[in-house]
């Protein structure tokens, strides 16, 4: 018996307006459920929405190719990256990433982040109960810190960082007026990023000045090496202040999962995946097919552009027992689909998790509740999802 294969349902769901920006656990949770995929048909894509199918989509590299997607318009915000390639180019340039990212240089990394986490830590609470915005005087001021460090980058101008990451994720879409606006506000930004990328500004020992030394061993060419710092920067530095910070916002909203996480601190690493879960920093990724085929039943024409849904994903319910509920005890934790799938998860992520993991444990440590203190703010943004402003109060633990 064959399965019978259908045409994807076309919908005039427009994922970039402003009304769907401004709420996206809900508009994409109910693209979700129209089908597994959704033609969109006001951009000529189709977007795969739930979490079984983009798993497999990804799984299949050959089919649903990284070599293009939605939107892919050339851009200097958008440098090329190891996760738009498909192999042999993707295999050499992840062999790079990994090699960076080596036993050697995390653990280096690792104290540098624990030491760094907890002397700011320590300055916030150094007078007691304080009320501040988890989003950029606890996350923000703290990758700010730590990741252009151990990049190598220079100290003065790092504030533009901030501008330059929203640009980056806003550069995959259509190019309206909210697209053209962030692009402005990171020009000043971009020039910051374009001038600390070369060669004779990199710090010895930063991955900045390893990446031009894999260039010196012809393993790759120099631009290469500083385009990848330029992927570097721009996929693990929102992304992890965004994923920092609603890792917060989850515990500022849920106490009892914070008082559970301090009498059980060993699962402060399965904290964190929930909190991707639930706010996942990155909203989608994108694949283009490379020959006729089909998804959960549904055809997919060749040469046909999709958007990999991952925040809708994160909660299917086909996939998470009460899915909008955090909840850091969860099994399979790590289930989520925030870092991507398959060959093409993210380099860096090891390092994103190292950081949460310091940050959250200096907090663990000191901080005996996080209240929310005034209504959090999400950032609009086409590609990456998070908070610009979280107000919260930390209340010191007693020693």
């Amino acid at each position: 018996m064959t399965s019978t294969v259908t045409r994807a349902p076309s919908s005039d769901f427009d994922p970039f307006s402003t009304e769907v920006l401004s709420d996206l656990h809900f508009h994409d949770g109910i693209l979700r459920e129209v089908a597994p995929v959704v033609d969109i048909e006001k951009y000529g894509f189709y977007a795969v929405t739930r979490h079984v199918d983009i798993q497999k989509a990804l799984r299949d590299w050959r089919t649903f190719s990284s070599t293009d997607r939605p939107f892919y318009q050339p851009n200097p915000f958008r440098p090329v990256a190891p996760l738009m390639q498909d192999p042999p180019d993707h295999t050499q340039t992840k062999a790079v990433m990994l090699r960076i990212f080596s036993r050697e240089n995390m653990a280096k990394m690792a104290a540098y982040f624990t030491e760094t986490a907890e002397n700011t830590v320590d300055a916030l609470l150094a007078r007691g109960p304080v009320s501040l915005d988890a989003y950029y005087d606890v996350a923000a001021q703290y990758v700010l810190k730590v990741f252009p460090d151990v990049l190598g980058l220079p100290t003065e101008g790092r504030e533009l960082l901030l501008n330059f990451g929203d640009a980056v994720f806003n550069a995959f879409g259509p190019q309206n007026e909210h697209h053209f606006e962030k692009m402005r506000n990171g020009a000043p930004a971009l020039e910051w990023v374009e001038t600390n990328m070369k060669r004779e500004l990199q710090a010895e020992g930063g991955i900045g000045w390893q990446l031009y030394t894999a260039a010196d061993e012809g393993v790759i060419s120099e631009a290469e090496a500083e385009q990848l710092l330029k992927a570097v920067l721009g996929a693990g530095f929102d992304t992890t202040i965004f994923g920092i910070s609603g890792a917060l916002r989850a515990f500022a909203d849920n106490p009892d999962q914070w008082q559970l996480l301090r009498s059980r601190p060993e699962l402060v690493e399965a904290a964190f995946e929930e909190a991707l879960r639930l706010y996942p920093p990155s909203r989608f990724g994108g694949r283009v097919a490379t020959k006729d085929t089909q998804l959960a039943g549904i055809e997919i024409p060749s040469g046909t552009k999709l958007l990999m849904m991952w925040l809708g994903a994160g909660r299917d319910p086909r996939k998470w027992p009460d899915p909008d509920t955090f909840r850091i005890d969860r099994d399979n934790p790590g289930g989520h689909l925030s870092f991507g799938f398959g060959i093409h998860t993210c380099a860096g992520q090891a390092v994103a998790r190292l950081e949460a993991k310091s940050l959250l444990t200096a907090l663990l440590n000191r901080v005996e509740r996080i209240e929310l203190d005034g209504e959090p703010r999400r950032a609009l943004n086409f590609q990456a999802f998070g908070h610009d402003r979280i107000p919260v109060r930390l209340v010191p633990a007693s020693r």
